[in-house]
């Protein structure tokens, strides 16, 4: 199984260089690179990357159209991918609204990223009947809900589903199943999840709590209430901001922690993890990617968890 492992985007470039490193001697098989600009840029930490660490996929784990015109888009995967055959992925997503001043986007943010999925289409078709050029990466498109997963199915290498939990996994392959009958691609499933190593839950990070919330906020009410969530709590859900919370708040609502990432310590992760591992042994998932709280002592715990997961 490809193990996947996003990268914190706020280390320094050369932090980010020995992370990579460290990562590959552990087994990890990708990184995946975030990108928030102008916090980071994507790109430019893949291309430091390639140049440094050899035998490791990179991956823009994920990048907007809507922080770039497709067209740049396009030309930097193109680079990518003739530069360093088979190890650069494009990942696409919505990305953070926080961020888009185009109040149309923020109104309607699934037709217009499909407006943008279909334009980046159109210009890869262009090039290959004129240029006779077929060199564009493998793509992936992530999400959690319908829209984007019939979308991936219908366009995409790779569907990035924002979840491990086993309602999600279910839920995503019997759709995939599904829309074989229609004749898509033949699009793999990547399950993502915030993962932090720590023996006592009352240690999370403010990030994985903040990740996890956003996740939970963008499901829809029937996807939350598969779940199992009441309808009170759907609604302390719903309430929830979409800005950054400084405090990790108390009570039941800390459960969509637990459900949308994984935390707890090295043995409680691998036990949970024993429930993906049956999954993963289904020929549509192509991987798992990790996104770990990075603590520089737990190196040898998180290799445990690859091994286990290979």
């Amino acid at each position: 199984m490809d193990i996947g492992l996003s990268i914190p985007i706020m280390m320094s470039a050369e932090e980010k260089e020995q992370y990579a490193k460290t990562a590959k001697e552990i087994g990890v098989d990708s990184i995946w690179i975030g990108d928030n600009p102008p916090i980071n840029n994507a790109f430019l930490d893949i291309g430091r990357l390639f140049s440094s660490v050899k035998d490791l996929n990179f991956w823009t784990g994920i990048t907007s159209p809507f922080y770039y015109s497709v067209e740049v888009l396009f030309s930097l995967s193109v680079w990518f991918s003739r530069n360093y055959p088979k190890r650069f992925g494009l990942g696409l997503g919505i990305g953070n609204m926080g961020i888009i001043d185009d109040e149309s986007i923020k109104a309607q943010p699934f037709s217009s990223f499909k407006k943008e999925i279909e334009r980046l289409f159109q210009i890869i078709r262009v090039r290959k009947e004129q240029q006779n050029e077929d060199d564009f990466p493998p793509l992936a498109i992530g999400g959690l809900g319908n829209k984007m997963m019939n979308l991936a199915f219908e366009t995409a290498d790779n569907f990035l589903l924002n979840s491990i939990s086993v309602f999600d996994l279910e839920r995503t392959m019997i759709q995939l199943e599904d829309s074989l009958l229609s004749g898509p691609k033949g699009t793999n499933i990547i399950p993502y999840g915030m993962l932090q190593i720590a023996d006592n839950t009352e240690n999370m990070s403010l990030t994985l709590w903040n990740i996890a919330k956003d996740i939970a906020k963008s499901c829809s009410k029937s996807i939350l209430k598969a779940h199992g969530y009441s309808a009170q709590m759907i609604q302390k859900i719903r309430n929830l901001p979409w800005e950054r919370q400084y405090e990790i708040p108390k009570g039941e609502i800390l459960q969509i922690a637990n459900d949308f990432s994984i935390i707890g310590s090295k043995e409680e992760i691998i036990e949970r993890l024993k429930i993906f591992k049956q999954y993963g042994k289904d020929s549509s998932i192509n991987g798992i990617v990790l996104g770990w709280i990075y603590s520089e002592n737990q190196w040898d715990d998180l290799k445990e968890i690859v091994n286990f997961l290979k």
